[in-house]
């Protein structure tokens, strides 16, 4: 995949990392001020992913758009308005860092992006809305929602993170009829991670041997906790 770089920036002392298509971004952590209020196939579509360039496509309206449990922080670039094509289910990431991805995610010159972020306290953060296309996992952005978790790739995800992903799955099931079931490709439907997309989806290792081994410990904490 090609990717436009952003612009050289000042880091101050607090970085964090973000997991995208093309690898890890260093970010700059600051304060978050709540403004509540893409990728196609190859990343072929640049302009698109810009937000700029063809008129947006025509999402599914199935569903709510927003998670009502979800502290709501919607970005004005970085996205694709009713860029969802299909509704296959939820990606994980790992953020390799800490803080709200937010701010982050509001420049523009990052280009990228995630529908959801949860804090190692179990905060959910919603930055996209589930019928416009996240710009995180390139070739998988048109059919997927995306989840990145705050943390390292080298620690498992705390119990209130698992939880926390587990709510917003069963919100997904319940709204946008995600099975309730691992996904080991970008053919399947389910709860996938980033790395099963390879070389189409960034080709890397995201979100790590130890948070993907907790897709299952999430799934269960949706059966038991948040029948449908």
């Amino acid at each position: 995949m090609t990717h436009r770089k952003p612009k050289p920036r000042l880091m101050s002392r607090r970085t964090a990392m973000v997991c995208t298509s093309g690898g890890l971004i260093a970010t700059a952590l600051g304060v978050v001020v709540d403004s509540s209020g893409d990728p196609g196939p190859g990343r072929t579509d640049a302009q698109d992913e810009r937000g700029a360039g063809p008129t947006a496509e025509t999402a599914p309206e199935r569903g709510q758009a927003w998670m009502p449990d979800a502290t709501h922080k919607p970005l004005t670039v970085n996205f694709t308005p009713g860029g969802i094509r299909e509704m296959r289910g939820l990606v994980l990431h790992v953020q390799e860092g800490e803080n709200s991805l937010h701010e982050r995610f509001s420049d523009p010159s990052v280009e990228c992006s995630s529908h959801f972020w949860v804090s190692q306290a179990g905060e959910i953060e919603q930055y996209v809305s589930a019928h416009d296309r996240a710009w995180v996992q390139a070739a998988g952005n048109p059919s997927w929602l995306s989840v990145e978790t705050s943390g390292f790739a080298r620690r498992p995800l705390t119990a209130l993170q698992v939880d926390a992903v587990a709510r917003i799955y069963a919100w997904g099931i319940a709204q946008h009829g995600w099975p309730l079931e691992p996904a080991s490709t970008p053919l399947g439907r389910g709860f996938g991670i980033h790395s099963m997309g390879g070389r189409d989806w960034g080709g890397h290792a995201c979100p790590g041997p130890l948070r993907s081994a907790q897709t299952g410990e999430m799934l269960s904490a949706v059966r038991a906790r948040y029948p449908r």
